[in-house]
């Protein structure tokens, strides 16, 4: 499948409809909210990813049993996944991992629009992405400060160090920096180290894709001070899940 995220934004304005009916349908959020905070000396997004455009498909889970299986083996949040063209995912797969848990629990969805992050609400997230590379300027302002309205907390994601100056306009209190750039889904370490490097108190950074093992995430923490790590296809792929993400957050 050809990805890009303009042919993703593109796709994602198509779907408004749906998602404006889906918010129609959920008027009222079940679930209260989380507070996205992180406390111990490593962090764990945990993450539940079925699909993706580099690897196809990675797994086919209940998402609601994997959450509660991270939540178990001690991951401080979830992820889900609601795209479902390159992941696999849905807002269905939010509202049950949200309700069978007692964690904060990110959308992580390609959003270009405010109904968008009303659906994350209404689904149960304490949390939603906001992918600079895709947004303009103005679009990701607006829907910085939506999601500031909705009682949510916005993570911005970057992957490059040019992209900081604009994220920083917005005082961020958390930005995620992706090692995979987005445009050519390739890993990048390098790049995605610098950007990290830049970050500086009091904004707290969070490192995302590509972390498979114990040694890569001492590493990075290492190199850049970053305690926060999203991890995703290396648990949904690990055969004892729980115990790789112990593994994980036992680095010191």
């Amino acid at each position: 499948m050809q990805f890009s995220l303009a042919l993703m934004k593109q796709k994602k304005l198509e779907e408004k409809q749906l998602i404006i009916a889906l918010c129609k349908e959920h008027t009222m959020r079940k679930r209260p909210m989380y507070d996205w905070s992180f406390n111990s000396k490593i962090a764990i997004i945990a993450e539940v990813k079925k699909a993706s455009p580099s690897k196809g498909i990675i797994k086919i889970v209940d998402p609601a049993e994997q959450a509660v299986r991270y939540q178990q083996a001690g991951a401080k949040a979830i992820s889900v996944l609601t795209d479902s063209h390159y992941f696999g995912g849905s807002f269905d797969d939010l509202c049950h991992v949200a309700n069978a848990v007692t964690l904060p629990v990110l959308c992580k969805e390609f959003i270009c629009y405010t109904e968008q992050i009303d659906a994350a609400y209404l689904c149960g997230a304490d949390s939603v992405l906001l992918i600079n590379a895709m947004l303009t300027a103005s679009e990701l302002k607006t829907l910085y400060d939506y999601t500031i309205a909705k009682h949510l907390t916005p993570l911005i994601e970057i992957h490059a160090l040019s992209e900081l100056d604009t994220v920083l306009t917005l005082k961020p209190q958390y930005i995620m920096v992706n090692m995979r750039n987005l445009n050519t889904l390739e890993i990048d370490y390098k790049t995605g180290t610098e950007a990290l490097q830049a970050i500086l108190s009091p904004i707290i950074k969070i490192c995302a894709s590509s972390i498979d093992t114990s040694h890569l995430l001492r590493h990075i923490k290492e190199k850049t001070g970053a305690t926060i790590f999203l991890v995703g296809t290396a648990l949904m792929q690990a055969e004892n899940p729980q115990s790789f993400l112990q593994e994980l957050s036992n680095v010191c």
